[in-house]
């Protein structure tokens, strides 16, 4: 059996050799991350080089993904930490820079002037809760929480929806760097609305970046928004650490079904983040409820699961990937089913009939115990690649692109093998083409000689959703 969903990991200190970025990949890693909240330009730079270098030593598609800052809030103090008792009264606001009074500011201090008497305050992922509190001409913050607060930890306001700018100084060196180095994916944090997937698209034109953008879903305002957010965007991050601080606690579970749910009827790839394996940072094995976490997120549906602080500084970075490799692989073919009962898939255009057709066809023949050991796609943009990924098949979908782009921005969809293959002289699609194609996934020991796959592919070689021919064939 092969892996099916996609992993996402973080790179950093303890993941950037070329020694273990190769070790991640056989283990099972499909795109590194790249988290511009931390470390320099520079050093982001050098590390995408480095996996693309080792991708192509190896021959595969491996993605990268650079996840900007965004509008992030971030504590800020003239000292390194301040203790913090509950009931205590704390200046909020440029105030606590030039007075000896105690209390702090935050790196957007404009926004303070939008809050309302009452306000709930997160900071710290949420360890710490404050009410915001006006009196006369200063602001204040009444403390619910005791402990040590310490500088440039992370502030939340639930449900605001205050003038943000959606793109931050740091945000725009992501984008030229994106576009340098050709990075698949461009994640953007904070999205509140469909508004601001439309500046970030524009902004990525601008800079002449190519890669697909992936919204992340961390605020109740894009929660409000989803519809339009999974219309807009390429791709989707349930990106559970902030959402967890925005809502109650016990609703995420919920909404990652949601989020999840819509974006697989949709066919918009979705990715599931945060803390999956996080007690691996420093243990060698995981909790049972880790393990559980990977496992439902597969019966969601999920295309890729994320490793964070796992893989980025962890103690046991190849560990991680190998026991969430596992993990998927062993639980997505124990609970696989004809999920266009749940999702009533809508057939808008040709290619979406034609891998209808095929999905029906794959489990017609199932039936029969007629095994199908997976799907041959040959396309030119990954439409009917990522259409056909959407019904979730259990064996894999060998895309068959001339485009190394198209092949490396299939790297996030669940089950897709992408394969670059340089297409012939002839403008004709014709069966030696597909025997030739089907011969090279032998010799790169994706399938054997005498296995039936079921081949989609349009007449002409370089023609955009001219997906038209639907057959069986057998690997010779």
């Amino acid at each position: 059996m092969k892996k099916l969903t996609k992993i996402v990991a973080t790179i950093g200190p303890a993941s950037d050799s070329p020694e273990m970025i190769e070790n991640l990949i056989q283990a099972g890693v499909n795109i590194f991350r790249f988290n511009f909240k931390h470390n320099t330009v520079e050093w982001h730079n050098d590390r995408i080089i480095r996996v693309n270098e080792v991708a192509a030593r190896l021959g595969r598609s491996v993605g990268t993904l650079i996840d900007l800052q965004g509008p992030e809030i971030r504590i800020n103090m003239p000292v390194e930490s301040i203790e913090v008792s509950e009931g205590e009264l704390l200046v909020f606001g440029p105030e606590s820079h030039m007075k000896q009074e105690k209390g702090f500011s935050i790196s957007h201090p404009e926004i303070i002037q939008h809050l309302a008497d009452g306000q709930q305050i997160l900071a710290d992922d949420g360890a710490f809760s404050f009410e915001f509190v006006k009196k006369e001409d200063k602001t204040y913050l009444r403390s619910l929480s005791h402990g040590v607060l310490k500088h440039r930890k992370s502030l939340n306001i639930p449900g605001a929806d205050f003038p943000f700018p959606v793109l931050v100084e740091r945000d725009f060196d992501g984008l030229k760097l994106a576009a340098k180095n050709e990075v698949d994916f461009v994640a953007l944090s904070f999205v509140r609305s469909v508004e601001d997937l439309l500046v970030t698209r524009r902004e990525m034109k601008k800079h002449g970046v190519n890669g697909k953008m992936v919204a992340k879903i961390e605020t109740q305002k894009a929660l409000e928004n989803l519809d339009g957010i999974i219309a807009e965007t390429d791709a989707i991050m349930v990106a559970r650490g902030d959402l967890g601080v925005e809502l109650p606690i016990e609703q995420v579970p919920y909404y990652q079904k949601v989020i999840i749910e819509k974006s697989v009827r949709k066919g918009i790839p979705v990715i599931t983040a945060t803390q999956m394996l996080q007690s691996m940072i420093d243990n060698p094995f995981p909790t049972r409820a880790e393990v559980s976490d990977i496992a439902n997120a597969t019966y969601d549906l999920t295309d890729a699961v994320m490793l964070s602080g796992e893989t980025a500084t962890g103690t046991y970075p190849l560990k991680t990937v190998e026991l969430m490799s596992k993990t998927a692989q062993y639980n997505e073919h124990k609970f696989m089913r004809d999920h266009r009962l749940l999702y009533h898939y809508e057939m808008t255009d040709q290619t979406a009939m034609l891998t209808d057709a095929a999905y029906n066809l794959f489990l017609q023949l199932a039936q029969l115990q007629d095994h199908i050991k997976g799907f041959v796609v040959f396309s030119q943009t990954g439409k009917t690649v990522r259409m056909l990924s959407r019904y979730r098949p259990n064996t894999p979908i060998y895309a068959v692109t001339p485009s190394k782009e198209v092949s490396d921005s299939l790297t996030i969809n669940f089950g897709v093998v992408p394969v670059v293959y340089d297409k012939p002289e002839h403008a004709q699609i014709v069966p030696e083409d597909i025997a030739t194609a089907l011969h090279h996934l032998v010799q790169e020991e994706y399938l054997k000689a005498g296995e039936k796959v079921i081949v989609l592919h349009g007449d002409v070689w370089g023609v955009q959703g001219g997906a038209s021919t639907l057959q069986i064939a057998t690997v010779a």
